[in-house]
């Protein structure tokens, strides 16, 4: 959990290093190119640590091709008129998300089906426990706004104030670094005080952001960046206090064999969830 706050948080700021690194006209290709070294490490780690299962318990798994393809299509749907809003002129376009609902139907639908016979791409029977259900919820919806808060707020540096692109993302670092040290710190004492301390996370956030909203009104020239780095600290230790401990709370009560399955789902959610709240939030940015 806190890797993954503070990886989407220095996003931003390594984003600006490649940029200037391949030059401001081919330097976002870059990013294209990250995950071939990760993906080799990751493959080189994984090949080193992850046990291998015994002969006799191995088994073949499916890998549940019409849950996937149901799933990707129908998430195309629903995203497709809201990052082509520009180019995509009319109202027909907005029957695709409909659409895309109902395949999300089918594809729920088929899980339940599938799920009686073999492994589901999502073992839909963990929403059934209340604690997964409302976590999983909380933190799509969390990833949905405050990823595309950093978005916006590249955007609104480099085009509107002429910040370079390392500068924009060099903005953004007092966030991740409250975020890290609220991660490591809300990770000790989250079974300590539980959900309450999610609630105290969301609630320093929406107090940083609304502070960084007032700092850029009343100082938007080229010192933007100083004015809002206080707020943006506070709102980076309540982002802490919202991931890292959502994350455990959210899978404390499912059972340990079930954990692969129900972490995969959750990270499926929160990227569903980042990949919504860019497209939607962006879509209104650009059509003002």
């Amino acid at each position: 959990g806190a890797t993954i706050g503070i990886s989407t948080a220095v996003g931003p700021l390594l984003g600006g290093l490649l940029i200037r690194l391949g030059g401001e006209h081919d330097g976002w290709r870059l990013v294209f190119y990250v995950n071939v070294p990760i993906g080799l490490l990751a493959i080189a780690l994984a090949y080193r640590y992850i046990p291998r299962r015994p002969p006799e318990r191995r088994s073949r798994k499916s890998m549940d091709p019409v849950g996937v393809l149901l799933l990707a299509t129908g998430l195309v749907l629903i995203l497709l008129p809201l990052v082509e809003g520009q180019q995509w002129q009319g109202s027909g376009r907005w029957l695709l998300p409909v659409a895309g609902l109902v395949v999300i139907a089918l594809f729920a639908l088929w899980e339940h089906r599938y799920g009686r016979r073999r492994e589901p791409m999502v073992n839909l029977s963990l929403f059934g426990r209340r604690s997964y259900t409302f976590g999983a919820l909380i933190a799509a919806l969390y990833f949905a706004g405050f990823t595309a808060i950093f978005f916006i707020l590249t955007i609104y540096l480099q085009n509107g104030l002429g910040y370079s692109p390392l500068e924009a993302g060099l903005a953004s670092t007092p966030f991740a670094a409250g975020s890290a040290v609220a991660s490591m710190l809300g990770g000790r004492v989250t079974l300590r005080f539980g959900r309450p301390l999610v609630v105290a996370g969301l609630v320093m956030v929406l107090i940083g952001l609304a502070v960084t909203e007032l700092a850029v009104r009343l100082n938007a020239g080229p010192g933007v960046a100083w004015a809002i780095a206080a707020p943006l600290l506070l709102a980076g230790l309540g982002s802490g206090l919202v991931i890292s401990p959502n994350q455990t709370l959210t899978l404390a009560q499912v059972p340990v064999a079930e954990g692969g399955t129900a972490g995969g789902v959750l990270q499926t959610g929160q990227r569903i969830g980042t990949a919504l709240g860019i497209a939607a939030i962006g879509s209104v940015f650009f059509a003002e």
